[in-house]
């Protein structure tokens, strides 16, 4: 799981990287060329300024100043002849040249007028100081803001990295666990049938116990069916009385376990899916049967628009630490294979996915021997 984690956690880095990379030289593009226009724009303004001048330029200094170009380098050549199509002559061009500290590039503007050529030269690098400034500031804010992103990102993958670890756990368990659920009955069923031939006779006591295994390789095979369909619509939706849902199954779990019935005087009316919602509320009830209930209180209640669903039960109880968890598909409180109670963590699984489809709310209330309490709300037609 490491490996994953920090597979994912490169290739976040990695990704985050080129993005601020591909911003941040799209970035200083920009500046620089922004500062080369800039730049172009001061010289074609000196050398007007210097055309339109009546007096000799004698003072660069002062231009320099002016406008912030350094160094400045202005010649002015009078053509004693006149020249047709002097104006091939005007505009920008770059050169390099040699100084003493290296190779430098040269930006020349030359400008035409009276007979004159005004060439007003500078060194490109002399003049960037500001924007150098700017890229090492922009540079330093790509870093921070990467070392930030990259801290958030690593908190959301060793986030993503645990689920996943906890879902694969869980599915190793689930694996495990379905395939003993499945070949338990089967060896019973086998066996069974084995000791059936070779006597040479089969009671009801042995066809009541095949019968039951065989009802519980169904009823594992029917859940699994159950949550990998995921598709289930609303189309078989319609007004039904959340109190005739309780009335039958009472009259289905009455004779395996005390259920006391507190339902007041009032229509439970709901838009849903009859079968469905019997399936929830019936897992429910068949849990507290397998956890040691002895005693089941049913409550059904209205308020001004919801109707309130509530099971409380007298068995052993969950952990509260537990309960964050217990809707997670192959989740089981106690997942230890020494355990009495068969099962596989799908039933609560199944009851919120029904739950969500009518969007009814589940809240589940309990500690250790002190039995559970299940509050659902639903909305009213």
């Amino acid at each position: 799981m490491n490996n994953l984690r920090n597979d994912l956690f490169i290739k976040f880095a990695a990704v985050v990287f080129i993005i601020i990379a591909l911003f941040e030289g799209a970035l200083i593009f920009a500046l620089t060329k922004s500062f080369n226009m800039h730049l172009k724009d001061r010289l074609v303004i000196i050398a007007t300024e210097i055309a339109n001048s009546k007096k000799n330029i004698s003072n660069l200094i002062a231009l320099q100043h002016k406008y912030k170009i350094y160094p400045l380098f202005v010649k002015v050549t009078t053509l004693s002849n006149p020249i047709k199509d002097l104006k091939k002559f005007e505009g920008f061009e770059v050169k390099t040249i040699k100084t003493s500290s290296g190779k430098e590039k040269v930006l020349i503007y030359n400008y035409v007028k009276n007979n004159k050529i005004i060439s007003v030269k500078t060194i490109i690098s002399g003049n960037s100081d500001k924007i150098e400034i700017v890229k090492t500031i922009s540079l330093a804010i790509s870093f921070f803001i990467y070392l930030i992103v990259l801290l958030v990102g690593y908190k959301f993958i060793d986030a993503i990295a645990k689920n996943i670890e906890n879902t694969i756990k869980r599915l190793k368990f689930f694996n495990s666990n379905v395939s003993h659920e499945l070949k338990t009955p089967l060896t019973i069923m086998k066996s069974e049938i084995s000791l059936a031939l070779k006597n040479g006779k089969c009671d009801e006591t042995l066809l009541k116990s095949l019968l039951n295994e065989l009802n519980y390789i169904n009823d594992i095979t029917e859940k699994l069916l159950f949550l990998t369909k995921k598709d289930f619509t609303k189309k078989d939706f319609k007004e039904i009385d959340l109190e005739n849902i309780i009335l039958d199954l009472f009259e289905k779990y009455s004779k395996r376990i005390s259920i006391n019935l507190n339902i007041n005087d009032d229509e439970y009316v709901i838009y849903g899916d009859k079968t469905l919602l019997k399936m929830a509320i019936s897992n429910l009830i068949e849990n507290s049967i397998k956890y040691g209930a002895k005693h089941i209180d049913i409550t059904l209640k209205k308020t001004k628009n919801k109707i309130k669903l509530i099971i409380k039960d007298d068995g052993i109880g969950i952990p509260k630490e537990k309960l964050p968890f217990i809707f997670d598909e192959f989740y089981r409180v106690d997942e230890s294979r020494n355990k009495k109670v068969k099962g596989f963590g799908l039933g609560l699984a199944i009851v919120k996915s029904i739950l969500n489809l009518h969007k009814a709310k589940i809240n589940i209330e309990s500690e250790i021997n002190k039995g559970v309490k299940i509050t659902i709300e639903f909305n009213l037609v």
